[in-house]
């Protein structure tokens, strides 16, 4: 018998509909706890909505929804959204207009779950920054304006925020948006050095772009016009029947060290 408590989400055909449109149908997925899942697609599969159900700010017309809290319509979401990491543009947006924040008071402002630092942090919160800040390489900009920080070192700074309430699910919503290649390895190489950690916390990797996809990632979702494709190990799911089927390319996928590189064929 499958041990419950292992249960991090639990989709059971989970559909929703807002503005009399279909956005996901029939969704049925489980994560369990300390998985790496990617969830691919094109722009308009249904990705981000399937993100906003996880954390609360959308509802599922039809079906159940569950996580380690409870189900969803009877748990607190407050205090389940304090146990998820989330790195996005929307929230790095909000911090591009917030020029007088360091750093140091972006990694901070992670344990508070806030956009700013509104209260005044004690020298074990400030260590505890300080040392993820030294994790992903770039504490010598602790007392840097974010506004003032490269591409690169802002996503790392995000990421930091993101883990430093140590949660139990991290989404990464196409993370590696605006970087140069040099950047994006950078990134992700912080990535793989977090999820080695071990208390290192689930993942939900979302992007549109194969080769972001980490090593570390071992199960793939993928969706396309609101509903699952295929899902499943990587190497299973990753193939290139499957891909052409959700990305609409004609294609092959190329493995290297257990990353997928898309590679489009005329």
């Amino acid at each position: 018998m499958e041990d419950v408590n292992n249960m991090l989400l639990s989709f059971q055909n989970v559909s929703v509909i807002t503005g009399g449109k279909q956005r996901l149908k029939d969704i049925t997925f489980e994560m369990k706890k300390g998985e790496h899942w990617g969830l691919l697609g094109l722009n308009g599969s249904g990705k981000t909505t399937l993100l906003q159900l996880i954390t609360g700010y959308v509802w599922a017309s039809k079906g159940t929804l569950a996580s380690w809290e409870g189900t969803f319509g009877k748990i607190n979401i407050h205090m389940l959204r304090q146990q998820i990491g989330w790195v996005s543009d929307s929230l790095d947006d909000r911090y591009r207009t917030k020029n007088t924040s360091t750093a140091l008071e972006v990694v901070l402002s992670g344990l508070f779950a806030t956009i700013g630092v509104y209260e005044e942090p004690g020298n074990e919160e400030i260590e505890k920054a300080e040392h993820w800040l030294d994790f992903f390489g770039i504490s010598h900009l602790k007392n840097t304006s974010y506004m003032y920080l490269s591409q690169g070192e802002k996503k790392r700074a995000m990421l930091a925020r993101a883990w430093i309430a140590e949660p139990k699910l991290l989404l990464l919503d196409e993370p590696c948006t605006g970087l140069d290649v040099k950047g994006r390895e950078e990134f992700l190489a912080s990535l793989e050095d977090l999820l080695q950690l071990e208390n290192a916390p689930a993942l939900l990797y979302v992007t549109h772009h194969l080769e972001e996809l980490p090593a570390s990632v071992q199960n793939v979702l993928l969706l396309k016009n609101g509903e699952i494709l295929h899902k499943g190990p990587k190497q299973k799911t990753l193939t290139d029947v499957f891909v052409q089927d959700a990305f609409d390319v004609k294609s092959r996928i190329v493995w290297d060290q257990d990353r997928p590189w898309l590679v489009v064929s005329s």
